[in-house]
């Protein structure tokens, strides 16, 4: 469940270069011209509607044609991420503050975003540079706060992972494993870029950049599913934290650990330690770590995925369908009313997750809208929000079981501080493994392990 305002040692293996596909001829010069005004009337539309409605990004994308839709999903992302590096990259003044200075309805309006999508647009044929990130990519309140908490060196590393794009990862299915995937993806040189099985995720791929693997049989078949290397991991460690815990960090930033041998091709029925028979994701959404969970656990107990939205949860059930997880139960909550389901299921879970909403700071390369509409007050409101999930589920828990608090953002009033709470108000849980993990190679997370004395 997502806030509705915002929206985680084997030797490494090698990349497996992928031929680029043929692409479509650029259009020709007179052609690209006569084009140009119909590609800045479309994001004008796009750009509207991130800042007068409360759709994010790939929504906004996913109402343009086709064609149009392909020519802004690369230009929009560069300019959303790297406002200031792009825009003197391609010699567009931009006045001193901006865009970080103006209200949302001034940026509608914003000349140097339209200035910088038509040059962009006017590139598309050639290789963009590779621009590094800067802090002024980011508003100086979200800076001020990093450099509040953390040494420059961490403060760096968050700026150059978090102003650029992401990759593309992949969760393989338990059956068919990482390395058969890619073996299955690349056969014939498919992809349009490079693969490599993840160092970390034991089940995951990693492709450099956008590949349409949505229309593969592979994934009609159920054999992968789209989902973050990070996120893959906070599913095993809430399973499993004695081990996968070893990944995880004092401070946020790249991992710079590979899975442990033992966790390599993992089988519940040599677990390392006991399977659960009942576990609950609280904060569900559409399923992506409620599916990871139950795919990791083979059928062996039951998953039951808690959300607040049945539209999230009616996509949940398709996505178990297709992946042939029969384990997987989806329950609706009423929110701010998780105390009925928890009087209904007190203490009868071996382990429960609560992947709480959050800033979102961890996903900012995948989500950059965020830093361009977050307010303040928001922001200031999450630590009590997520406390008050973990407060309610935590009931939940059996005598001797397992909480695992997770959330996709390295901000210490959201991490740290609310462990800190939490142990303050509840003395029968004991803080376990816990720590940071990415930003990357993988999304950003935060995640926290309880036991229940």
């Amino acid at each position: 469940m997502r806030h509705s305002e915002f929206k985680p040692r084997n030797k490494r293996a090698k990349s497996a270069v992928i031929r680029p596909v043929a692409m479509p001829a650029a259009p020709a010069n007179d052609e690209k011209r006569q084009k140009t005004p119909k590609v800045l009337e479309a994001f004008s539309e796009l750009w509207k509607a991130l800042f007068t409605s409360p759709v994010h990004l790939d929504s906004a994308l996913s109402k343009q044609p086709p064609r149009m839709k392909g020519i802004l999903a690369q230009i929009v992302p560069s300019i959303l991420l790297r406002p200031a590096s792009q825009a003197e990259s391609l010699g567009v003044g931009v006045p001193e503050n901006e865009p970080w200075s103006l209200d949302e309805k001034r940026l509608v309006n914003w000349r140097p975003a339209h200035l910088m999508v038509e040059r962009l647009y006017e590139m598309m044929s050639q290789k963009w540079p590779d621009l590094r990130p800067n802090l002024s990519d980011f508003p100086s309140w979200m800076t001020d706060e990093w450099k509040a908490t953390w040494e420059p060196n961490v403060v760096n590393e968050l700026v150059d992972v978090l102003g650029r794009e992401a990759p593309l990862s992949l969760r393989a299915s338990r059956e068919l494993g990482s390395k058969e995937l890619l073996k299955e993806l690349t056969a014939g040189s498919r992809l349009p870029t490079q693969a490599q099985v993840s160092q970390f995720a034991p089940f995951g791929v990693r492709l450099a950049g956008y590949a349409p693997v949505m229309n593969t049989e592979l994934y009609k078949s159920g054999a992968f599913e789209i989902q973050d290397e990070g996120s893959q991991l906070m599913a095993l460690f809430a399973l499993w934290p004695q081990k996968y815990g070893s990944l995880l960090q004092e401070t946020p930033g790249r991992v710079s650990k590979n899975i442990p041998d033992v966790l390599v091709g993992i089988n519940p029925k040599a677990a390392p330690g006991v399977v659960p028979a009942v576990v609950i994701d609280t904060c569900a959404g559409a399923g992506g770590k409620s599916l990871a969970i139950a795919d990791a656990l083979a059928g062996k107990a039951r998953v039951y995925a808690y959300d607040v939205s049945e539209k999230k949860l009616q996509a949940l059930r398709r996505r178990s369908t297709r992946m042939k997880l029969n384990n997987i139960q989806a329950v609706l909550v009423r929110e701010g009313n998780e105390s009925e389901i928890v009087e209904r299921f007190k203490a009868k879970a071996d382990v429960v997750l609560v992947d709480a909403p959050c800033s979102g700071w961890g996903v900012l390369r995948r989500n950059p809208d965020i830093k361009w509409r977050q307010k303040r007050d928001v922001l200031n409101r999450m630590p009590d929000i997520q406390l008050r999930l973990l407060t309610a589920y935590s009931g939940l828990v059996a005598p001797g079981g397992r909480l695992v608090y997770g959330v996709c953002t390295f901000r210490a009033a959201e991490t740290k501080e609310v462990v800190h709470r939490f142990l303050e108000l509840h003395p029968t849980f004991q803080a376990v493994e816990g720590g940071y993990l990415g930003p990357g190679p993988c999304d950003g997370f935060f995640m926290q392990a309880f036991i229940r004395k």
